[in-house]
This record gives C-alpha cells, structure tokens and sequence, in this order.
C-alpha cells in the first residue's frame, strides 16, 4: 500500500512525501527509522490499483509452496505461475513484475510492496514479511491459500444461496406489475359501465392499478436512483457505513450470520499470523483490518489499542464489547487460549466453527424464505384477482 505522509524530520523541518508499506502501523515504523516525526499518514487511494485477486492470490500461494519445497527458487516459481495466465494479462504482468524485483535484490514482502499492478492486502504482506524471516515460506503460503479459497467458497455458497429467492422475487414484482397495469385497466371499463358500487377491495385494486399506470417507471428509476445512492454513501461515507453495518447487526439470524462471517474472518487471520511468527499486538492490528463490517472493526480497533497499552485480549474485549455483540464461546475461547498458549489453535478452530455454524444458518434461513416467499406472492396475486371476481360475481347475480 501507499501512504502520504506529513511530518519533520530531525533538524525540525516540515517534510512530506509517500512511503510504501503493508499498512498504516508500518508507515510509521519506517519514519521513525526514517527519523520522520510523523504528524499525519493516510493511505493513498489509487483509482487504477485494483486488490489483488483472491484467485490470483490461492494459485499463487498454492503453485509457490509447491515450487519451492521442489527446491525451485522463488523468482522462477514466479516464473512458471505467471506462464499459467495470458501473456498481457494484468496477472501475468503482476507475477513477472515481483519477480523481476526480486531477481533485482528484494525480498518478496519488499517485491510485493513496491509492484505497481495490484494492492495487496496487508495482512498478506505481513504474514509473507515473517514468515521469510522465519523461515517456514512455503507452509505459510499454503495456509494462505486454504484461507482464500475458505473465504471464496464461503462467498460461493451465499450468492447460489439466495439466486432462486431473488429470481422468484423479482419474477412475483413483474407479474404483479403486469397485472395491474395490462389486466386490470381493461376489466375498469365494464365496472365504469354498470355504476354499480364497487367493493372496498375492488377500490384499493383500482387505485393501486391508475397509480403504477402513471408511475410504474418514475418508481423503478426512483428506485435504482435510491440504491446506487445508498450504495455510494456506504462506500463512501464512513459514517453512513458505520450507522448501516451497526443496523445490519442488530437484524434476526442475518446479524448473526455477519458476525460469525466477521469473527470467523478475523480469528483465522489472526491465526495465521501468530502461527508466522507475528507478534500479537501487530498480529491484531492487522485482522483488524481485514475486518469488513465498520461497527467491528472500529470495536476491535479499540480492543487492539487497549492491549498495546498493557492489556490482555481478554480484559479488552470484555471491558469494550456489550452484551449479546460477541458470541461468549468467542471470548471463552480468546481466555483459554490464552491462559494455554494456544491461542492460534483456538482463534482457527473458533473460524472452523463460524463456518459450520453458518452454513446451518443458510440452510435454515432459506427453508423458512421460500415458504414465506411464496405465501405472501399468492397472498398478493389472489387479493387482487378476488377483489377483480366479487364485482363481477355482483352484477352477474344482480342481473
């Protein structure tokens, strides 16, 4: 990642510039060794720099963990991994450029910090800055690997999950649509004609029906105004984001999906890189990041500032999480693995667990939509076919 940087250096002038680091705490570790008294750094957005792909990022920790316990050296096994995409693709360009980087003298944490084709997530920068340190490259590249496509698969499974409702959903709205703006406008002029009163139903119809007649479209454009506008200010506003990723928590079954999703994320980064040697404190800091909902991550943002003032993870989270916001099995698990040492051990099984757990979820939530879904779909369809069959059924008795 890149970060712009304001500060003075150590004769006390006002210096600023842009430094290269795998996240904000590493930005200031290195001005300081840099004899920068940082007054501000803030990461640089980059509009042509897209994260690096968790494709990409599987093959290449999968195929380099294999390439090196053959004995092939790092560079080459760039090499070869890139030789698997097309020779102008941005994968390609990216491989053959850290590679190139490193055949220059770079380590691979500098060859993957210094590349101009992706951003890199920093905990994957990080992980890879210890484990060469260590040592143990190829073990934590393959960890690496089963820990993306874990998050890919898991991605996988909610979007198939909620194809078939989303389809019947939208196929309900534009069969309702149909019905009141084609069907019902040519039955209106039988009713006009008798003069007879009409049913209460019947009027709601017949309201509803001149309504989407004259505002069918205003509404869908309206609509997909509102959502892009939406989606922007959560994207963009990070107040907007916090006060939305907050709400999502609070809503039945879906709350708890995102937290497990959440936790189970954040314990087995953080198990990844204690088992690469991070030491805890940055180890944290860096889950941290990985964290996509706003509300925990500003929550265990907190808890990382506590244990960096003497802190355990424990006190932290008790003192900073409310009740019900993080399962207990999760901090009871953080305790015992620490009192044991086996912290790693227990944040990775707790992820195991999450995942478990919300699979379940899926498959409960969508046995209880579907029925739900179609109940309230007939339940519409038939209101207004009765309220478009009584009227009719009066003036054929009437008659």
């Amino acid at each position: 990642m890149t970060f712009r940087y304001k500060g003075y250096d150590r004769s006390g002038k006002r210096v600023k510039g842009i430094i290269e680091a795998a996240g904000i705490e590493d930005a200031k570790e290195q001005l300081r060794h840099m004899g920068v008294l940082a007054e501000s750094v803030k990461a640089r957005q980059n509009l042509f720099k897209s994260e690096l792909p968790p494709s990409l990022t599987a093959a290449l920790g999968r195929n380099l963990s294999l390439y090196l316990k053959a004995g092939i050296s790092l560079p080459r096994g760039l090499h070869l991994v890139a030789e698997n995409y097309p020779a102008r693709s941005k994968q390609h360009r990216f491989l053959e450029e850290v590679a190139r980087l490193i055949e220059s003298g770079g380590s691979f944490y500098d060859a993957l910090a210094a590349q101009s084709v992706y951003r890199v997530p920093p905990f994957f920068l990080q992980t890879v800055k210890v484990a060469q340190k260590s040592g143990n490259l190829e073990m934590v590249l393959l960890e690496l690997s089963d820990y993306v496509q874990e998050q890919e698969r898991i991605k996988r499974d909610v979007v198939k999950a909620f194809i078939y409702p989303t389809f019947i959903l939208l196929i309900a709205v534009a069969m309702i649509n149909f019905m009141l703006t084609t069907i019902i406008p040519k039955i209106v002029d039988m009713f006009e004609a008798t003069k007879s009163e009409l049913p209460t139903s019947t009027k709601v119809t017949l309201a509803l029906s001149h309504f989407f007649q004259a505002y069918s479209w205003a509404m869908l454009i309206a609509a997909a105004v509102i959502a892009a506008l939406l989606a922007l200010l959560w994207k963009k506003s990070e107040r907007f984001g916090y006060i939305m990723d907050k709400t999502l928590l609070k809503i039945p079954l879906f709350g708890s999906m995102i937290t497990a999703m959440e936790l189970g994320r954040f314990g087995r980064v953080m198990a990844l890189l204690l088992q690469s040697g991070v030491p805890f404190a940055q180890a944290l800091n860096y889950a941290v990041q990985t964290v996509g909902n706003r509300y925990l991550r500003k929550l265990f943002g907190k808890i990382a500032t506590q244990i960096v003032e003497g802190k355990s993870f424990t006190q932290a989270v008790r003192e900073n999480v409310k009740k019900g916001e993080i399962p207990n099995d999760f901090i009871n698990a953080v305790a015992l693995g620490e009192k044991s040492s086996h912290l790693a051990f227990s944040l990775k099984s707790l992820s195991e667990l999450y995942a478990e757990q919300n699979r379940d979820r899926i498959e409960v939530m969508l046995a209880l939509l579907e029925p739900v879904l179609m109940l309230v779909i007939g339940g519409i369809i038939g209101f207004l076919v009765i309220s478009m069959l009584l009227p009719i059924f009066s003036i054929s008795l009437g008659g």
